[in-house]
């Protein structure tokens, strides 16, 4: 069983515990509830099926990414990722040292500019991904997390 079912598992017999208590106060016979109960465990079983399908192609089509940026010949692909994570610290740097700076001597106010939120959260976003990235390849290719991302194509 797969990380998302094990999850998943425990709130579709929540919903569908609360669903047959709800059932058995508007439905009256016992073969009515019964065929409710079923019908709704079906319906309720394949949109978590579906969901996990979704997660499983998803987590895929990130691996695959991954394992093309890392057997590219072409260095930049593999640089692409510390390019923007330095670019984006020369950005803060100049933005909030250098210019409160400049104008601070230019007897301007100091006021840095307003980065957008998605500066910071794509910044935030890549650099995470990148740093767990690097961690992980500095435990070696013999590690099971370096493994089950490139699949086995670092060792």
């Amino acid at each position: 069983m797969n990380f998302l079912s094990s999850i998943f598992s425990g709130g579709a017999e929540g919903i569908i515990s609360g669903v047959g208590n709800v059932v058995d106060k508007f439905v009256t016979t016992g073969d009515e509830k019964n065929a409710m109960k079923l019908e709704l465990e079906k319906v309720i079983t394949a949109r978590m099926a579906m969901a996990n399908e979704q997660a499983n192609t998803e987590m895929t089509a990130k691996s695959q990414v991954l394992q093309s940026e890392l057997a590219s010949g072409d260095n930049y692909t593999r640089r692409a990722r510390p390019t923007i994570v330095y670019a984006g610290l020369f950005l803060m740097i100049a933005n909030y040292c250098i210019i409160p700076l400049v104008q601070q001597f230019a007897g301007i106010e100091v006021k840095p500019f307003a980065l957008p939120s998605e500066f910071w959260m794509s910044y935030t976003g890549i650099t995470a991904t990148w740093s767990i990235g690097r961690s992980m390849e500095k435990r070696g290719s013999q590690n099971k997390a370096v493994k089950t991302i490139t699949g086995g194509l670092l060792g």
